[in-house]
């Protein structure tokens, strides 16, 4: 099969683990045929989003990819809120997909969509990353910009959309109360973990190489977090009060391993921290090296906004701790999670003691469930078949 898989609707980031990175892969892995048509918009220093010249190449997966310039009738300041581009149909007219795969639906050029689809019928499907979390904050994006600009884009292309996917219940609510879309033609479609890239490794093998790599003893309690470090994910308020608590002796033989690069004000807040020896930051680390950073520990700890990483973990068999959102609960397979309610510094202290308590008893319990339900739920390669059934 020839799958079209579009990524117009925002940035996308050659070598990353984003689901837009992980479902050509694994599709072209199953052995079909594979295009990307992307934005111009990506990371240009693995944190702050900028633009890179229009081009075609091969990523690094064998996958020919397409960044497409904004349309020129568009004003520059609105471009990036339109999205129009030049060349959609002209790509889809080349290549005949026999499936167009849509990641997510904020663009002008839906409607280039719509317009080849009714000159050679082919099926679409649609997923949704957006939220009331990560979009539609204030009064203008809420109520002009999604509320009718995309709204009114997303009425007119449905008809032609077999079915629209949220990566997240709370997803499929913002589809249909801020769009007007029909829940009858959407299913969920999780973020998960890469399967792919572990197949044949030992498991542990791998936990007892990281940990000699990172000066972790075999034996002692692993926690993991990471991610892009911004400030809304809360792990500098979480560094600085598990670095607390280990000065003050509570918390054991107890490690933290944080991966990801800092943006410049929380490296600012990390700066003004006394970092315990045993908080071990490893800075930016590629997506296909992150299972080793999960293989390793022993339990997660997401105390801020949303990540594809939590579900990563999950599918990876850990437990975790993960903070409150509206539509989250796809996350608690019955037993393997913890939600907070809030992460201010006193609330995590009790967390650090509760978890530790009782010889981690708590811990034991919740990864028992991880690993016996979470890599069938959360596991990518189950996810790609699901996407094109």
């Amino acid at each position: 099969m020839r799958i079209a898989h579009i990524c117009l609707a925002a940035f996308y980031i050659d070598g990353f683990g984003y689901q837009e990175n992980i479902l050509p892969r694994i599709h072209r892995k199953m052995g079909h045929e594979v295009m990307i048509v992307a934005s111009t918009e990506t990371y240009l220093d693995r944190t702050r989003l900028g633009y890179v010249e229009p081009s075609s190449y091969i990523n690094e997966d064998g996958v020919p990819v397409h960044r497409l310039p904004y349309a020129s009738w568009i004003p520059k300041r609105l471009q990036a809120k339109v999205r129009a581009y030049k060349g959609v149909e002209r790509l889809l007219e080349e290549f005949r997909p026999d499936l167009i795969f849509v990641h997510d639906v904020q663009f002008w050029d839906f409607l280039a969509i719509r317009r080849y689809v009714l000159r050679r019928p082919t099926p679409v499907y649609a997923d949704c990353h957006t939220d009331y979390v990560n979009s539609a904050r204030g009064f203008v994006s809420r109520h002009i910009l999604h509320g009718l600009f995309y709204r009114a884009i997303l009425r007119r292309v449905s008809p032609i959309v077999q079915r629209f996917l949220p990566t997240l219940p709370v997803r499929g609510d913002f589809l249909h109360e801020v769009y007007g879309l029909d829940r009858a033609k959407m299913e969920l479609l999780p973020f998960g973990v890469d399967d792919t890239q572990t197949e044949g490794l030992d498991r542990e093998q791998v936990r007892r190489e990281a940990r000699a790599e990172w000066g972790v003893p075999d034996d002692a309690l692993l926690f993991v977090t990471g991610g892009k470090l911004d400030l809304r994910k809360n792990i500098h308020t979480l560094i600085d009060r598990f670095s607390r608590a280990k000065r003050e002796g509570e918390l054991g033989d107890a490690h933290l391993l944080v991966f990801g690069q800092a943006t410049p004000e929380v490296q600012a807040e990390l700066d003004a921290i006394d970092i315990h020896e045993h908080v071990h930051m490893l800075g930016w680390t590629p997506a296909n090296e992150i299972y080793r950073a999960f293989w390793a520990a022993d339990f997660a700890l997401f105390p801020g906004t949303h990540s594809v990483l939590w579900e990563e973990a999950i599918g990876h068999g850990l437990g975790a701790v993960f903070h409150h959102w509206r539509g989250m609960d796809h996350l608690d397979l019955g037993g393997n999670a913890r939600i907070i309610q809030e992460a201010a510094p006193e609330a995590l202290d009790r967390l650090l003691r509760e978890l530790v308590a009782n010889d981690g008893a708590e811990i034991r319990r919740m990864n028992s469930v991880a690993a016996e339900k979470g890599p069938r739920v959360f596991s990518f390669s189950a996810i790609a078949a699901k996407a094109i059934a």
